[in-house]
């Protein structure tokens, strides 16, 4: 019996022993087989990885050059800008000599223009001038009242010197020629009269009170730029403005009620140019002036 326990227990080990074994076998190759499966991967891996970074090489060659070609544009953008600002710069010098050249003959010219027509008028004043104060006294007198009235000083002269050469009769002094030059001035600018039209008006009115009466053209000229004017005289003569045209047709409207109509009115004249507020063309006429 016992023998036969032991010849037993021997298969049994050798059977257990094989089977073993053959696990092991088993258990070997899937370890081999799933060993050579991780080393395909890590190969396939490797190459897609190879594959990857040549593929990212390749593209960052390629933006590399695209950077190189750009910089080469951008410095050659840049080399043609900077001589593009060279060849403005050359042209803006250029023209600021030329406009500084012809600004300064410009000038020249006007001050030229300007001493000429200075020279003018003031001999004209010489002439006219009563000899209660000098030639330079008047001239004094009349920028005042131009830069009073916001008007020009040069027309303001040329009207004061006219009047007292043609006019000069009606007028007692030439600071009553400069006074209603003066209230004159204000009542375009009352009136809103364009330079035009107080070129136009002063004119006519001036002849006018040379001939001796305001009628026909010159009448009209100052009804269109300056109504008020008008209106001054008919207050003076106590009539209706609609009475004047027929009066001034008769020859009633003399220099000298011109003049004293304009004179005795400066006090009502003044306190309406002073609610007129100055206007940038005013503001520069007083400019120019000084």
């Amino acid at each position: 019996a016992s023998g036969n326990m032991d010849q037993t227990m021997k298969k049994a080990a050798v059977g257990g022993t094989a089977a073993i074994v053959s696990g092991m076998k088993q258990v070997g190759s899937a370890s081999v087989a799933e060993m050579e499966r991780i080393n395909a991967s890590i190969r396939e891996m490797g190459d897609n990885s190879r594959y990857v970074a040549t593929q990212g090489m390749n593209e960052i060659n390629e933006t590399l050059k695209q950077i190189a070609v750009n910089t080469s544009k951008h410095e050659k953008h840049d080399k043609k800008v900077r001589q593009t600002d060279n060849s403005a710069n050359k042209l803006l010098s250029t023209v600021k000599r030329i406009v500084a050249a012809a600004a300064g003959f410009t000038i020249g010219k006007e001050l030229l223009n300007l001493s000429d027509e200075m020279t003018q008028t003031t001999a004209r004043l010489n002439l006219m001038n009563d000899g209660l104060q000098t030639t330079d006294q008047l001239n004094q007198m009349i920028y005042e009242s131009a830069q009073r009235a916001r008007t020009s000083y040069l027309a303001t002269a040329d009207v004061v010197a006219k009047l007292g050469q043609r006019a000069g009769d009606a007028f007692g002094s030439s600071a009553e020629v400069v006074q209603f030059a003066e209230n004159l001035n204000k009542q375009f600018v009352i009136a809103g009269a364009s330079q035009q039209e107080i070129a136009s008006a002063s004119l006519q009115l001036t002849q006018a009170l040379g001939s001796g009466v305001l009628r026909g053209e010159e009448l009209n000229a100052v009804f269109e730029a300056a109504p008020n004017v008008i209106q001054t005289i008919a207050d003076y003569l106590d009539v209706p403005i609609g009475k004047i045209r027929e009066m001034a047709s008769d020859g009633e409207i003399t220099a000298g009620i011109v003049k004293n109509a304009m004179l005795s009115a400066t006090d009502s004249i003044n306190e309406q140019f002073e609610q007129m507020p100055m206007t940038w063309g005013q503001a520069w006429t007083v400019m120019k002036n000084a």
